[in-house]
């Protein structure tokens, strides 16, 4: 889990930069930040009763390929992606902060 959490702070800083380098201005930005913030505002109210039913370990694992995922459209220049992107990116920053912990816990409580 901490390699994950490790992973996502390290993207944090040069996301802006690269959306810049696409040419895109503040407020279209603004607009990604706001929808991938958005998104895990709403994914992480029900991410959490998810993995309690779906199970801990798979939720680990959906936060990996929604990961991947969120990652693989930063290597394209379209906004509609990149807004995919960050929506993808929410909702695996959701499962970041809920799965792996509640999965330690669980294993910990057997």
């Amino acid at each position: 889990g901490y390699v994950s959490i490790a992973g996502d702070w390290l993207q944090g800083p040069y996301v802006y930069y690269l959306y810049s380098t696409y040419g895109f201005g503040k407020g279209e930005i603004g607009q990604l930040f706001i929808a991938g913030f958005g998104s895990s505002m709403l994914f992480g109210t029900i991410v959490g009763s998810l993995a309690d039913k779906q199970g801990r370990r798979r939720a680990c694992v959906t936060y990996c390929i929604t990961y991947i995922l969120s990652c693989i459209t930063k290597h394209s220049p379209e906004y509609k992606v990149l807004m995919i992107g960050r929506v993808l990116g929410g909702i695996a920053t959701s499962l970041l902060f809920s799965a792996f912990e509640s999965w330690l816990v669980a294993e910990h409580n057997k």
